[in-house]
């Protein structure tokens, strides 16, 4: 061999930097991949920062919307047909039971008594216009119809019929 190159020296050198350049084209070059690693972290990062901080908790009322319900057409209401008030008859008779009003006494007024007759004492007199419940009776005695009657202070006493109208209350 010579010091000199061959042909084949030559075409061999040759070769060798082809491969070289070769292999050079085909390796990816280092500075897209970080470029794309480090848009990943931003993005990452963005969406997700561990370094803020927390938002402080707000202590507030929350409002809250209340819907107004939809009015609806009131239904007609039926109206009722009033009814007579009764109206209450004054009594033709004395019952027990009912109330009389002393009449036609005027000055004399009339004698309250302890029993049905003329011969039982006096226990008071009652003036015209006064009403009184009907307790007991009739009896007869002494010509009258007697009936044992109370006052409105719950006072009793007999007194004949003949001063006496049957009333209402």
């Amino acid at each position: 061999m010579s010091d000199f190159n061959t042909e084949d020296d030559y075409y061999e050198e040759e070769e060798v930097e082809r491969q070289t350049r070769a292999r050079g084209r085909r390796g990816l070059p280092l500075w897209p991949l970080v470029v794309i690693v480090l848009l990943i972290l931003v993005v990452f990062i963005s969406l997700w920062n561990p370094f803020a901080p927390s938002p402080a908790p707000t202590v507030g009322t929350t409002p809250t919307v209340t819907r107004a319900l939809p009015t609806l057409p009131s239904l007609p209401t039926a109206t009722p047909t009033p009814r007579p008030t009764p109206i209450p008859t004054i009594p033709t008779e004395i019952t027990v039971g009912g109330y009389v009003k002393v009449i036609g006494a005027e000055a004399d007024q009339l004698s309250y008594r302890s029993g049905p007759g003329l011969n039982y004492a006096r226990l008071d007199f009652v003036k015209d216009g006064t009403i009184l419940k009907v307790l007991e009776g009739p009896q007869e005695a002494d010509g009258y119809t007697w009936w044992r009657l109370q006052d409105e202070e719950g006072f009793i006493g007999w007194a004949a019929d003949k001063w006496l109208k049957p009333t209402l209350p």
